[in-house]
């Protein structure tokens, strides 16, 4: 047997070539010469042809990775390794030149070739919702019979500001499209349901109130004939703020806490805590609000009970002593409300012992 090529005998054979023509017929890489790539010039994601992808690196290592993945290794290469060099530019055409590495037959080989790329830069379909002003839910905060308080309106913007920086990692549409602030509260606009619902969430966690849903159904798809809906959420705060006094059944409480889940009171009359369930919310009664509140002087105790002046008439005013406040002693400041011409003492924050 010889080679095709040069006529060499007594050699082997690959393909019907010895080994030196072999190797230097191979190409090493199989390389289209002309590509075309679709990029959005705001977020530099790509289009494949059959979705978009955001990659998060640079124009010219985008461009470099898409003529890397068109890069075919002969199926005799092995070890292929590419250096490539953007050596021409002219508008929306770049020309790159493909240096290949590797071993044939376990030879070393090298070959250069290039590649012209047109790059039709434009608008990804999820920047093009955000700068139309694109959103698919509003959350609207209100505060139940009484008007939102700027605290409130600035707590909640800090909420939404770090919850949205996390999940824009994840998701291009949390976004807030719009902020409106009106005379009943503020309305919300997101990009994303999925976002917005999960910054309801954080919201009623931190904040408390109750949430509800509303679809408005807002034109039909034309490409797939689906209704297109937008979400309305209410987030609705409560009536009564942190400190304030419900009553609940047969208590009196102090509101401590309010969660995503529950409501946290401390019983005037046990001092205990205790928790209820925002379904009850509609059978619970501000009695007092926390301006209510006076400090006043405790001017005598016995084992059962203490003395004290009332804040209004300074009139001396006898309280049974609950275990949790036996650690006072006459001369204390301490914090009462009065409720139904019945005065409390309120838990201390901090136990000041002499």
């Amino acid at each position: 047997m010889f080679c095709l090529q040069c006529g060499r005998e007594n050699e082997e054979l690959f393909k019907g070539l010895c080994n030196t023509c072999f190797v230097a017929q191979n190409s090493l890489i199989t390389l289209p010469q002309e590509s075309d790539v679709e990029l959005c010039t705001h977020c530099r994601s790509i289009h494949d042809g059959k979705k978009w992808q955001e990659l998060n690196l640079s124009e010219e290592d985008i461009i470099k990775k898409i003529v890397s993945e068109k890069c075919i290794p002969d199926k005799e290469a092995k070890e292929v390794t590419l250096t490539l060099e953007i050596i021409n530019q002219k508008g929306s055409v770049q020309d790159l030149l493909v240096l290949a590495k590797g071993t044939v037959l376990d030879q070393p080989l090298e070959r250069e070739c290039s590649v012209r790329v047109n790059i039709n830069r434009t608008t990804c379909p999820e920047c093009s919702k955000f700068f139309s002003g694109y959103y698919e839910a509003v959350i609207q905060l209100r505060a139940d019979e009484r008007p939102l308080k700027p605290e409130e309106i600035q707590n909640a913007d800090k909420i939404i500001s770090k919850r949205l920086e996390k999940l824009l990692r994840n998701n291009k549409m949390a976004y807030l499209s719009q902020r409106a602030e009106l005379k009943e509260g503020v309305d919300y606009y997101f990009g994303s349901y999925k976002a917005a619902r999960k910054i309801s969430i954080t919201l009623k966690d931190q904040m408390g109130g109750t949430i509800k849903e509303s679809p408005r159904l807002m034109g039909r798809d034309k490409s797939t004939g689906k209704d297109l809906f937008r979400i309305w959420i209410s987030l609705r705060l409560p009536s009564f703020e942190k400190e304030d006094f419900l009553a609940y059944g047969n208590h009196i409480g102090q509101v401590m806490d309010m969660k995503g889940d529950k409501i946290v009171l401390r019983d005037l009359d046990t001092m205990e805590m205790t928790s209820l369930p925002w379904r009850e919310y509609s059978q619970l009664e501000i009695v007092a609000k926390r301006e209510d509140i006076r400090t006043t002087t405790i001017t005598s105790k016995t084992p059962k009970s203490i003395q004290l002046l009332h804040p209004e008439n300074f009139q001396p005013h006898d309280l049974d002593i609950l275990p949790d406040l036996a650690f006072l002693k006459i001369g204390d400041q301490v914090k009462v409300v009065e409720i139904k011409e019945k005065l409390y003492i309120l838990h201390p924050q901090e136990k000041k012992r002499k």
